[in-house]
């Protein structure tokens, strides 16, 4: 994001004053201008962050996704493997007259 994009909204919160001691002392730590750009670049990285995880997770629903229906073809054919088995065994074990 550049710096000099115009920003025209406004988020606000309420901190106490050792919150406030900390998050000065981690602008300085850290480098930043000040505290609201720490803060805005730290939630820049909570988005960025929270966004990956999303498109990690989208990848593994998918890849189950396509595991599963492979599973289902799977157990369709093994299904129509063990009914002509089972129809040819029958044919096989009756005697002349039609018993088994």
């Amino acid at each position: 994001m550049s710096v000099f994009k115009r920003r025209s909204r406004m988020i606000s919160f309420r901190v106490s004053e050792d919150e406030y001691d900390g998050l000065r002392n981690l602008c300085i730590n850290e480098g930043a201008r000040s505290v609201s750009d720490m803060a805005r670049d730290a939630v820049q990285r909570l988005i960025t962050r929270h966004s990956c995880q999303n498109n990690q997770l989208e990848t593994v629903v998918q890849a189950l996704q396509g595991k599963i229906e492979f599973l289902d073809m799977e157990v369709k054919r093994l299904g129509k493997v063990l009914s002509k088995q089972a129809g040819a065994q029958g044919v096989a074990t009756r005697n002349g007259d039609g018993e088994i």
